[in-house]
């Protein structure tokens, strides 16, 4: 193992906090400079994670050789310009999903990636958390059984509005959140989503005429399986995480640590109910709900062992085609039926 790697963060956002926080202290790991548009947040973020340095402009560390991993986590519109530099300049990058905010960016996301000599690991998080992939193991393995239902929420009661309004008007939370989720649908089932439907809400007033706050998607897969996603942002929102997967043998549902009742200290919970046995397990997970140094040792291992990303930048690209056909049609309270594979690798 090198036994420093040289990191540069750009943009200190809630993302690129949850980031440091996880990171700066690693042994093999140096924060050499945070980058921000916003220089109080820049000069904030360096202070608090010991950062050697600060600025406005990501270009100046991308002409340092020492420089070895760039992890981008700013708005998505902005992720394939940082990215394109940064692979042209020899870095290797983390960058957070969504990959782009509109389907013609994404295309050329994925062909850089493919091209690139570096290493490029998109922040797919709950693919290296540690409760999520307990789950995927116990549902490939036939401990639900298929088909099944595949119900998630994640909502958020936002203490912050402005903060959410401009991520809104940059990219929907469907988008936004929902890469992931349409990515466990598949990760759990081994199958392709076929049609997708939904309907959209503003519970907010400023919130952009042609976008939402609230949404709901719907997704029938290849093995008969069904799934919903509901993601809504706002100051009347309440905060709510469900995740529950149900199957004619059974059915597994998560609780997330900060969500316990009791015995937090055992870390997040997974409940496995077994039928006909009828018969109830719990399994408690001390797991990180967003291990981002899970996710950079990754791609650490990605560099020096030459092995894939997880996920593959094809499933990076499905989950994000389909993000954006569920906003269209979330946005028309309209159906795509038919979705075919095709489709997926028309990059």
């Amino acid at each position: 193992m090198k036994k420093i790697y040289k990191v540069v963060l750009v943009g200190c956002g809630h993302m690129g906090e949850a980031h440091l926080k996880d990171i700066y202290f690693r042994e093999n790991i140096s924060i050499e400079g945070v980058v921000d548009l916003n220089e109080d947040k820049a000069v904030f973020f360096k202070k608090k994670y010991g950062s050697k340095s600060w600025s406005t402009n990501y270009e100046k560390y991308l002409s340092d050789p020492s420089i070895d991993i760039v992890i981008i986590a700013t708005y998505p519109s902005s992720h394939l310009q940082i990215l394109k530099d940064c692979i042209s300049a020899g870095k290797h990058v983390l960058c957070e999903k969504p990959i782009t905010n509109n389907l013609e960016d994404s295309k050329e996301f994925v062909r850089i990636v493919k091209q690139a000599k570096t290493k490029v690991l998109v922040g797919y998080i709950l693919r290296h958390n540690e409760s999520y992939i307990k789950i995927a193991d116990m549902i490939h393995q036939g401990a639900i059984g298929k088909p099944m239902v595949m119900r998630m929420v994640q909502n958020h009661h936002t203490m912050d509005w402005p903060k959410y309004l401009k991520l809104i008007k940059d990219t929907s939370p469907i988008i936004d959140c929902g890469v992931h989720y349409i990515d466990v649908m598949s990760w759990f089932s081994n199958a392709d989503i076929v049609s997708i439907s939904g309907v959209s809400l503003k519970t907010e007033p400023d919130v952009p005429e042609d976008n939402y706050n609230y949404g709901i998607l719907t997704a029938k897969l290849s093995d008969g399986s069904a799934a919903y996603y509901e993601a809504g942002w706002g100051n009347t929102m309440s905060s709510s995480n469900m995740k529950e997967f149900v199957g004619p043998k059974g059915r597994i549902s998560l609780t997330y640590r900060k969500d316990r009742s009791n015995n937090q200290e055992e870390g997040d919970l997974i409940e496995y109910y077994r039928y006909p046995e009828k018969t109830y397990d719990t399994i408690n997970i001390p797991s990180t709900r967003k291990p981002t140094w899970k996710q950079l040792e990754y791609l650490i291992d990605m560099i020096e062992k030459d092995i894939p990303a997880v996920p593959s930048i094809d499933e990076v690209y499905k989950s994000f085609y389909i993000s954006i056909k569920a906003d269209q049609v979330i946005k028309n309270s309209s159906c795509i039926k038919n979705l075919t594979h095709d489709a997926f690798t028309s990059y």
